[in-house]
C-alpha cells in the first residue's frame, strides 16, 4: 500500500534530504528534542487529569489537587516552550534549506554551458528555484512536527492499551485503516503532482516570455494571443489542480470520518465500562482525552504522507538540475598565456555543430596578434558562432583553437575570459547603475578606468546627462536607454577590461553613422594594443581593418585584404551587392 516508498524517485529524495539533515544537524536536533519534549508533555496531562479526579475529587483530597494542578501549570508553561522552540529551529532549519538550494541552482546554472541554456527554458528554471524550493521547505518545515507525532501515535497506543485492553484494540484498528488510505492517497497522488509542478513550470516560462516580450506584443497588437497562451498554460495548471482536488476531496474527508466514528465508539463503550465500574472515571476521562490527542497526531500523519508525492516531486526536479554535468570546464591539465603574447589566434581543423546542424568543417586559419580583423559572411554563416567559441561558450566537437600557440582547453576559463572580451549585438545590459553595467567582470576597475573606456565607446557624454550620471540606474534590461546608448555601454564594458583579445560582434548596429565614425576613430587607439575581431558586413567598418576573414560553408572561403578579396572572390562581391539592395 505504500508504493510511492518504494519508487526510485522517493529513494533518490530521500537521499536528498538526509544530506540536508546532515548539512543542518544542530538546529534539525534541537527541532526534533523539543518536538519529543513535546510528546511526553502532551501524554502526560491526561495521566495528571486522571490523578485529580481519582485521587483527589472523588478520594476529596485538596493537597493532591493543587499538587497535580501546579504540576499541569509548569507543564502547560514547559509544553508553550517547546513548541515555540521547535517551531522557531524548524524553520530556520527550512529556510536554510530554501537558501541552499536556490544557491545550489543558480550556482550550478552558471557553470552549465550555453547548449543547455539554449534547450532549457528559462521559466523551467526559475520554477525550480523558486516552487519546487519552497515545496521541499515545506517538508523540512513539517517534518519534525510530523515525525513526534508519529512518536507520539505510539505511545498513546501503548497507553491507550495499559488504561482499557478493550478500547485499546478499537482505538487502534483505526491507525493502521487510516495509514492504509494514506498511503494509497500518496500513490495516487504522485502523478497528478508531478504534472502539476511540470504545468507550473511551463506557465513560468510563457509568462516570462510574454513579459520579456513585451514591447513587441504590443508594438503589433498581439495582446489577445498572448493572453491566450498564458491562459491555456495556466487552464493546465487548473485542471490538473483540480484532479488533485478530487483526489483530496475522495480521501481527506476519510481522515476526518473515522476518528470522529472511533471517538463516539468510546464515549458510548467508555461510559459503560466506566458506569459499571469496569474502569474509573479518571480512567474514562484520561482515555478520551487520549483519544481526542490521538486524532491530532493521525491528521498530521496523513497530511504528512499526502504532502510527501509533492516533496518527491519537486526534490527530484532539483536534483535532476543539479546533476546536470557541465560540458565545460577546466581540464587538469592547465596552461597560462605566455607573458610576452600578443593575442594571436589559431584554428586548426575546427569542426562545430548545433546538434545536428553543422556549423563549421575543418575550419583552419590564424591571425596575427595585435591585428584588426573583420569576419565577414552571409546570415547564419557562424560569425558570431566563431566569436563564441574562443572563450569556450561553446566548445568544438574536434579540433584545436590556440591563442599565442596555447590550446584554449587547457587553459582555466576564468583566465581565458578575462583575456578574450565580447560586445555582443544585443547589448543585454542588468537594471544597475551605468558604471555596474560597464565594471562587470572588472571589479577592480576604477572610477577613472571606466570613464575611459565609456569615452572610447562615445558614452561618457549621454551617461554625464542623466540625473546621477554613472549612479543612474538603466532600468530592466537597459530599457531605460536607447538602442545605441545600450551598445554604447555594452562596448565600453568590453573595453574596460583591457583583454587580449576584443571581439565585437556587430555592437554598432544600433549606432548611428555619425556616432560610428567616431567610435571606430576611438577605437584604432585601443586595437593597437590588442587582438581585435570585428564581426560585420559593412564596409566603412571593413575598410578599418588590417585583414578580412570571409566565411562561407563552414570554411574560410578568403583571407586577405578587403580590396584584394572583392576583386577575386565572386561570392564576396555579391554579399555586398546584396547589402547595397537591401540598403537601397
Amino acid at each position: 500500500m505504500f508504493d510511492v516508498f518504494k519508487t526510485a524517485e522517493f529513494k533518490r529524495a530521500l537521499t536528498f534530504y538526509v544530506q540536508e539533515v546532515k548539512n543542518n544537524r544542530k538546529h534539525f536536533l534541537i527541532s526534533m528534542s523539543s518536538a519529543v519534549i513535546w510528546c511526553f508533555l502532551v501524554v502526560l496531562h491526561p495521566y495528571l487529569i486522571k490523578r485529580i479526579v481519582d485521587d483527589g475529587i472523588v478520594a476529596n483530597n485538596r493537597q493532591i489537587i493543587v499538587v497535580f494542578i501546579s504540576f499541569l501549570i509548569v507543564i502547560g508553561y514547559i509544553r508553550a516552550a517547546s513548541i515555540g522552540i521547535r517551531r522557531y529551529f524548524s524553520m530556520s532549519v527550512s529556510f536554510n534549506v530554501e537558501a541552499e538550494i536556490r544557491n545550489s541552482i543558480f550556482g550550478h546554472m552558471q557553470k552549465l554551458a550555453f547548449k543547455y541554456h539554449d534547450k532549457v527554458p528559462t521559466g523551467e528554471l526559475m520554477a525550480r528555484a523558486s516552487s519546487d524550493a519552497s515545496q521541499v521547505r515545506l517538508a523540512f518545515a513539517i517534518a519534525p512536527l510530523a515525525t513526534a507525532n508519529v512518536f507520539l501515535l505510539l505511545i498513546l497506543s501503548v497507553t491507550l492499551v495499559s488504561i482499557s485492553f478493550t478500547l485499546g484494540v478499537i482505538v487502534l484498528l483505526s491507525i493502521p485503516l487510516v495509514l492504509w488510505l494514506a498511503g494509497i492517497f500518496a500513490s495516487k497522488a504522485m502523478e497528478i503532482s508531478l504534472r502539476v509542478k511540470e504545468a507550473e513550470a511551463e506557465m513560468t516560462t510563457e509568462v516570462e516570455e510574454q513579459l520579456g516580450g513585451i514591447r513587441v506584443v504590443k508594438a503589433f497588437g498581439n495582446e489577445n494571443e498572448a493572453s491566450e497562451k498564458v491562459e491555456s498554460s495556466i487552464g493546465k495548471i487548473y485542471d490538473t489542480s483540480i484532479d488533485f482536488l478530487h483526489l483530496r476531496t475522495r480521501f481527506v474527508p476519510m481522515f476526518e470520518l473515522i476518528p470522529m466514528i472511533i471517538t463516539l465508539v468510546v464515549l458510548l463503550l467508555g461510559g459503560y465500562l466506566a458506569l459499571n465500574d469496569l474502569i474509573t472515571l479518571g480512567d474514562f476521562i484520561a482515555f478520551t482525552q487520549y483519544v481526542i490527542l490521538l486524532i491530532w497526531p493521525l491528521r498530521i500523519t496523513a497530511w504528512f504522507l499526502s504532502e510527501i508525492p509533492s516533496s518527491v516531486s519537486a526534490g527530484n526536479r532539483i536534483l535532476q538540475l543539479l546533476d546536470e554535468q557541465p560540458s565545460i570546464f577546466d581540464n587538469e591539465k592547465l596552461e597560462s598565456f605566455p607573458e610576452n603574447g600578443n593575442g594571436s589566434i589559431e584554428f586548426e581543423n575546427v569542426n562545430f555543430s548545433y546538434g545536428n546542424e553543422n556549423i563549421f568543417s575543418d575550419l583552419s586559419f590564424k591571425v596575427s596578434g595585435q591585428k584588426t580583423i573583420a569576419i565577414v559572411g552571409a546570415t547564419g554563416s557562424g560569425k558570431s558562432t566563431l566569436a563564441y567559441l574562443l572563450p569556450r561558450l561553446y566548445d568544438i566537437d574536434s579540433g584545436n583553437i590556440k591563442i599565442d600557440g596555447v590550446d584554449i582547453a587547457n587553459i582555466k576559463l576564468e583566465e581565458l575570459r578575462s583575456n578574450v572580451s565580447l560586445a555582443f549585438e544585443e547589448s543585454f545590459l542588468f537594471s544597475n547603475s551605468a558604471k555596474d553595467n560597464i565594471a562587470i567582470g572588472s571589479i577592480e576597475a576604477s572610477q577613472e578606468k571606466v570613464e575611459e573606456a565609456a569615452i572610447i565607446a562615445k558614452a561618457h557624454e549621454f551617461i554625464s546627462q542623466l540625473p546621477e550620471t554613472y549612479e543612474t540606474k538603466v532600468g530592466e534590461r537597459g530599457y531605460g536607454l536607447s538602442g545605441g546608448q545600450r551598445q554604447r555601454i555594452a562596448l565600453a564594458r568590453a573595453i574596460v577590461r583591457n583583454p587580449k583579445i576584443l571581439i565585437l560582434d556587430d555592437a554598432l548596429s544600433a549606432v548611428d553613422a555619425s556616432t560610428e565614425e567616431e567610435i571606430r576613430n576611438e577605437l584604432k587607439n585601443v586595437m593597437n594594443k590588442m587582438t581585435t575581431l570585428i564581426i560585420t558586413n559593412r564596409v566603412p567598418t571593413i575598410e578599418l581593418c588590417d585583414e578580412v576573414l570571409f566565411i562561407e560553408d563552414g570554411r574560410i572561403k578568403a583571407q586577405g585584404k578587403h580590396e584584394e578579396i572583392l576583386e577575386d572572390v565572386s561570392s564576396y562581391r555579391n554579399l555586398f551587392l546584396e547589402e547595397q539592395k537591401v540598403q537601397n
